[in-house]
């Protein structure tokens, strides 16, 4: 019979919780570096870069390559998170919803509704001119809104993915993570300056925008400890535009074909 050392029975059964801790803590402090800093410091110099001259890519390809970086980082979080023995609830899921979650949720609901209402009342009463000005100024950013029916539809999918990544990640996450080592009001510093910055620079006012923004949705997850309602906010607010966006291109399309006859 094989006879096993008493200390060598004892590591052998110490190894795996060690092994996963290690695990845990090499995963969620590298996906943190990257958050922190490696992607705003990339997503900072693609956006200072000179633009370059080839064609741009469909909309579709801007969708895929938008999505599939945050699906990655959501997989790397769920391995890290479970070695760790986080649980949904820790990273901002509150189920059932938390009192202070379900008014996050209402306010929402009735934030997104309120704006849908107002932004049909004023297409209605702007006059032909000042609509048509409204809609080149939508179609001439160069943000990929979807064109078609199809576009449409993986437009909502990839950005239901990418907000409630980046909600996860910035908020549940980072919070999560930092708050026992540097305090919370640290913590929401380093996450709103990251993920603000990770916006780009396109002008001082629009790196200020995103800063602030950024500043809100963390202090209001702080305060609240519940993501649904912020992805709620953060999925719906795009969401909401693209009937407004589709008009327009089919408006644009109709004049071109008048002005060609």
């Amino acid at each position: 019979m094989l006879h096993i050392h008493p200390i060598a029975r004892a590591l052998a059964g110490r190894w795996p919780s060690h092994a996963g801790r290690f695990v845990s803590f090499m995963l969620n402090y590298l996906l943190a570096a990257y958050l922190l800093l490696v992607a705003p410091a990339l997503n900072l110099w693609r956006s200072l870069r000179p633009q370059s001259d080839k064609p741009p890519r469909t909309p579709m390809r801007r969708y895929w390559s938008m999505s599939w970086p945050v699906v990655i980082m959501l997989g790397v979080l769920w391995i890290g998170a479970s070695q760790a023995g986080y649980t949904a609830r820790d990273i901002g899921f509150d189920v059932p919803l938390s009192s202070a979650g379900a008014w996050g949720l209402g306010f929402a609901v009735l934030l997104l509704g309120g704006l849908g209402v107002a932004s049909s009342v004023m297409e209605r009463r702007h006059t032909p001119e000042r609509r048509a000005e409204h809609e080149r100024k939508l179609l001439d950013t160069d943000f990929p809104w979807p064109r078609t029916g199809g576009e449409a539809l993986v437009f909502a999918l990839g950005s239901i993915i990418m907000t409630a990544g980046w909600e996860i990640l910035y908020r549940g996450f980072i919070l999560l993570l930092l708050t026992p080592s540097i305090g919370l009001l640290l913590a929401i510093t380093v996450s709103a300056l990251a993920y603000g910055i990770a916006h780009g620079f396109k002008s001082p006012k629009q790196l200020i925008a995103s800063i602030v923004s950024a500043f809100v949705f963390t202090i209001a997850y702080a305060l609240t400890h519940s993501l649904w309602w912020l992805i709620v906010i953060h999925a719906g607010l795009p969401l909401g535009a693209v009937p407004a966006v589709l008009r327009a291109y089919r408006r644009s399309g109709t004049a071109a074909r008048h002005t060609l006859t």
